[in-house]
Formats: C-alpha cells, sequence, structure tokens
C-alpha cells in the first residue's frame, strides 16, 4: 500500500518539528511514521506524542497492562491486513 500522505524525513524536520522528533526520540525510541505524516501540522503534532506516551509507555503514566496494548495492536494491524 502506498501511501497517499508523504511523512516528514528527519532530513526535512526543521525547528519545532525537529524539537517534536528528538522528543519522540528519547520517549519512544523512534519516530512514528503517523507522527511524521501529523508534523505537517506541528499543532496536532505535539498534541499526539503525549497521548501516545501515556497511553504506550508505563514511564509516562500508561496503566493499561503489556499484553493487552500489544493484543490490541495485533487486533488492529489484522483487521487493517497490515502485513506485519
Amino acid at each position: 500500500m502506498i501511501q497517499r500522505i508523504r511523512g516528514i524525513t528527519d532530513a526535512e524536520a526543521t525547528g519545532a518539528t525537529q524539537d517534536l522528533f528528538n522528543a519522540s526520540n528519547v520517549m519512544l525510541g523512534r519516530v512514528a511514521n503517523l507522527q511524521r505524516i501529523l508534523s505537517h501540522s506541528p499543532l496536532v503534532a505535539r498534541w499526539f506524542l503525549p497521548l501516545v506516551a501515556a497511553v504506550r509507555q508505563p514511564k509516562a503514566g500508561a496503566v493499561s497492562d503489556v499484553r493487552l496494548r500489544n493484543l490490541s495492536c495485533l487486533k488492529t494491524s489484522t483487521i487493517n491486513n497490515c502485513n506485519y
């Protein structure tokens, strides 16, 4: 499947977007593809990163069980026919 909206690459990220990518690397260990796409609108991207960290990262306040989070990722991938 081809992306309809191209994500911002590390080389293209400047200013607030670069800061956001750096924070994502610190909080999550990577910059997610959705984060790259949302970075076309830095205000939306700044809102999204703390939400993801709070839902997925125990150190950021996630309260759901790791097994449940992983199961939800697998179920969503299956429903959307993702190959990973």
